[in-house]
């Protein structure tokens, strides 16, 4: 089997920063992790709220901590210092290799999709906040690790996109056929699919940061090195030398 991991993202147009954060890191015992956090500071987003929540999540990942052992040793740091008024949307993935699942942990009312088979699921089981409260208690979800899963993540901004102009699509049936229909696509390209049908959705102007995730269980691999692709722009600031 091989794992493909897609990210796409996009900021909302206005602001040259996303609030959100996302990254990935190696797991010590096998495997593969990526943690998505969309900051709040007292309900206002905030990039340095979701980068420590990530950055934490991963230093409890890199001493091998179970995931949720990780996000509520974290969750309960940032309650303890912040006294609930820093908190994020969180959302983390992950393939472990030792105990052959994937593990989808969520401290957020965002759903996680899944597909396999023909067969459309959403996980969508209510969760605080990580950091919003005493005693987190994460909706984890584990499943095997087999050829065909899909996972897929629509943070807020996208999952909403053009709710306030047209109506709204069924974003399950949405899902279903956009893997069933062109089976061949990578995770890479399904979350720029998703990604830009956001976009256009909030007619070409996101009204809120966008991240779209998406790992895809293959069967086989042309390759057996690993490869990570990113692409970055980078934003224009004013120069203190303009």
């Amino acid at each position: 089997m091989v794992i493909e991991l897609g990210v796409a993202k996009q900021e909302r147009v206005s602001s040259p920063d996303s609030d959100e954060t996302t990254e990935l890191i190696e797991r010590p015992s096998g495997g593969e992790s990526v943690i998505y956090c969309n900051g709040k500071r007292n309900g206002q987003p905030s990039k340095i709220i979701s980068s420590i929540i990530v950055n934490r999540v991963l230093e409890k990942i890199a001493e091998d901590f179970r995931d949720s052992t990780a996000v509520k040793s974290v969750s309960d740091q940032i309650f303890r210092e912040h006294s609930g008024h820093i908190c994020g949307d969180f959302c983390m993935i992950s393939t472990d290799f030792q105990s052959g699942t994937i593990v989808v942990s969520r401290c957020t009312d965002i759903p996680v999709y899944f597909y396999q088979h023909g067969i459309m699921d959403a996980w969508r089981t209510p969760a605080d906040r990580l950091g919003a409260v005493k005693s987190l208690h994460p909706s984890i979800t584990e499943i095997p690790m087999e050829p065909g899963n899909t996972i897929l993540m629509l943070s807020e901004g996208a999952l909403n996109a053009g709710k306030n102009t047209m109506e709204e699509d069924e974003v399950e049936d949405l899902i279903l056929s956009t893997i069933e229909e062109s089976y061949e696509l990578s995770a890479d390209q399904i979350a720029e699919f998703f990604l830009k049908r956001a976009i256009t959705m909030d007619g070409y102007k996101p009204k809120e940061d966008m991240t779209v995730i998406v790992l895809k269980v293959c069967s086989d691999s042309p390759s057996f090195s690993r490869k990570i692709y990113v692409t970055w722009p980078v934003p224009k600031y004013q120069s203190i030398f303009e």
